[in-house]
C-alpha cells in the first residue's frame, strides 16, 4: 500500500497521531461485542466497555490540541473546518437511516421523519454519530474560547479544568448528600460538558514536560477509586459507563500522558508517513465502522461457532481492515474530504 500520497508536515506532532489511531481501534473494539446466547454468561462484553470508555475522550482531547492555537477568526475557522464535519455526518447519518429502512422495513412516514432530525440531532439508525454533533458544537465555541487561552496562564487553565472536573462530579455528589438534583439552574452546570476535553488536550500537549509519570499513576489510581465507588453503590441514575463521568476522566488524562509519554520520540519518514495515513482515516472509519458491524455482521452467522471472546476479536480486526481499506480508497476519490473528512 502506498503511504506516500501524504507529505510529512514540518511539525508533525506525532504522538497525537498514535493517539487518534488508538482511539480509533478503542471504538471499534467497544463496539464488537455481540450479545450473548441464552445460557451463556461472561464477563468479557462488560470489561471491554469499562476498558475502552476513554476512546472518545482521546478524540476531543487531540482535536483540542490540533485545533487551539490557529488564531483565525470565528468565520474563517468555520469556513475551514466546519465542511469537514457537517457535510460527512449528514451524508452518512442518510445512509445509516436509508439501511435502517430497508433492514427493519420502516414506514415511509418515519423514514423521512429521522431524516428531517439529521440536521439537529443524532437519531437510532446513527447513534454512534452523537460524536460529530458533539464535536460540531465544540467547533461553535473554539474560536471564542481561544484568544484567552492564548494568553492565559498554565495556573488560570488549571484552575479552569479543576472548576470542569468539580462540575462532572457534582451529580454524583448528589447522590450521596441531601441537596437539590444537580441540574441547568446549578451555577456549576455550565462549566461541565465535552469542551473540557479539548482544553485537557491543548493543556497536557503544551505543558507535557511536566506531565510527570507520577501524575499518570495518580489519575489511573483516582480513576479506579472512583469506579469502586460507583460499582458498589450502584447509583440508579449515575453510572461509570459515562464518557463525562470523573472516573472516565481521570482514566482519559492517564492514558493520554501514558501514550504521549511512550510515544514521543523521533521517527523514520517512511513511519510518519505511515502513521499520519492511518491517523488520517480514523475519522472517516469512525463513521463508517458502526455501517459493518450493526448492518452487516450482525446479519450473518459466521461467527456462531465462536467462544465469545473469539467473536469479539473476530469483529474487532474485521471491522478494522475492512473500514480502514474502505477509507484508504475512498481518500483517492475527488471531494473526498465532503465524504470522510
Amino acid at each position: 500500500m502506498n503511504f506516500a500520497c501524504l507529505p510529512i508536515m514540518k511539525e508533525r506532532i506525532v504522538y497525537l497521531d498514535i493517539i487518534r489511531i488508538v482511539a480509533c481501534l478503542m471504538v471499534i473494539l467497544m463496539h464488537s461485542p455481540v450479545a450473548l446466547k441464552e445460557g451463556e454468561t461472561s464477563v468479557l462484553p462488560g470489561l471491554i466497555s469499562v476498558l475502552m470508555l476513554p476512546c472518545n475522550g482521546l478524540f476531543f482531547m487531540t482535536s483540542g490540541a490540533l485545533l487551539f492555537g490557529s488564531g483565525m477568526t470565528w468565520d474563517k475557522f468555520m469556513k475551514k473546518r466546519l465542511s469537514r464535519i457537517v457535510w460527512p455526518t449528514v451524508i452518512w447519518s442518510v445512509v445509516y437511516v436509508l439501511v435502517d429502512a430497508y433492514m427493519l422495513n420502516y414506514s415511509s412516514h418515519d423514514t423521512i421523519q429521522q431524516l428531517c432530525w439529521i440536521p439537529f440531532h443524532y437519531i437510532n439508525a446513527n447513534f454512534a454519530l452523537w460524536f460529530m454533533y458533539t464535536l460540531l458544537g465544540c467547533y461553535f465555541i473554539i474560536p471564542i474560547v481561544e484568544p484567552w487561552l492564548l494568553k492565559s496562564s498554565k495556573k488560570e487553565l488549571e484552575a479552569v479544568l479543576i472548576m470542569w472536573v468539580i462540575s462532572i462530579g457534582l451529580p454524583m455528589v448528589t447522590y450521596y448528600l441531601d441537596m437539590p438534583k444537580f441540574d441547568h439552574q446549578s451555577a456549576w452546570y455550565y462549566f461541565g460538558g465535552f469542551f473540557g476535553y479539548l482544553l485537557m488536550g491543548w493543556y497536557m500537549n503544551k505543558y507535557q514536560s511536566e506531565i510527570s509519570w507520577k501524575k499518570i499513576i495518580l489519575s489511573f489510581v483516582i480513576a479506579m477509586f472512583f469506579y469502586v465507588i460507583v460499582k458498589i453503590q450502584k447509583p440508579s441514575d449515575w453510572n461509570y459507563f459515562c464518557y463525562l463521568h470523573p472516573s472516565t476522566v481521570c482514566y482519559t488524562f492517564g492514558l493520554f500522558g501514558l501514550l504521549m509519554k511512550m510515544t514521543s520520540r523521533k521517527y523514520t519518514d517512511k513511519t510518519i508517513r505511515i502513521l499520519s495515513s492511518l491517523s488520517a482515516c480514523a475519522f472517516g472509519v469512525y463513521l463508517i465502522h458502526v455501517l459493518f458491524l450493526t448492518k452487516w455482521l450482525k446479519t450473518t452467522d459466521i461467527l456462531d461457532s465462536f467462544s465469545v471472546g473469539g467473536a469479539i476479536g473476530v469483529r474487532w480486526i474485521l471491522t478494522t481492515v475492512v473500514c480502514f481499506s474502505i477509507i484508504f480508497i475512498l481518500k483517492k476519490f475527488p471531494f473526498s474530504k465532503y465524504v470522510i473528512g
